[in-house]
């Protein structure tokens, strides 16, 4: 069984029960950067593709005036694949019960970069330490992480594209942390 048949029968937490469908991932599998939210929206769900909601399609956006295409240059994937009741936050059981399908996306996918997008993504990979911490750090997270890997990617922390449509200004924070891809990747 390959891994988006193993996510589409998951039945490790109560969440697969509120979803239409897991969202496995979406973008280029061989790419060098991996980008992980949270859980999937209501959209995202029906639609069976992340970041198809206000926020992901503002993260797309600023993308691509980077000249981040998600066909060619990154990879997009949830620590939940299902969709929370009411879009609530992800519990701490159901991103245990979810977490081995990610650790499988981040061992095959061997991404060089890993964008995480808030404070569950981020804490997933750096528990115990808060993204305002580490917001302008790079480090590998195989030097910090409880999960043992063959390989050390680069993670940046970079607030969630939602704080920037309550507050417009975040806009180009989000903006300046993401043009940091190009200084990591010429790094490796």
């Amino acid at each position: 069984m390959n891994l988006k048949e193993e996510i589409s029968d998951c039945r490790n937490c109560e969440l697969r029960d509120s979803c239409s469908n897991p969202i496995p991932w979406d973008g280029n599998f061989h790419s060098k950067i991996m980008i992980i939210w949270e859980a999937p929206w209501k959209e995202e769900d029906i639609q069976w593709r992340p970041f198809v909601w206000r926020s992901g399609k503002l993260l797309t956006k600023i993308l691509e005036e980077l000249w981040y295409y998600r066909e060619n240059d990154y990879y997009i994937t949830n620590i939940v694949k299902c969709r929370p009741p009411e879009n609530r936050d992800p519990k701490p059981d159901e991103i245990r019960a979810c977490s081995p399908h990610l650790w499988k996306q981040i061992e095959e996918m061997k991404p060089e970069l890993i964008i995480t997008l808030w404070r569950f993504s981020f804490n997933f990979l750096v528990p115990d330490v808060t993204i305002t911490e580490w917001r302008w750090k790079f480090f590998k997270i195989s030097e910090i992480a409880w999960q043992k890997l063959d390989f050390s990617p680069t993670v940046l922390a970079v607030y969630h594209p939602a704080v920037a449509l309550y507050n417009p200004s975040k806009k180009e924070i989000i903006k300046e942390d993401l043009s940091k891809i190009i200084q990591i990747l010429q790094k490796k």
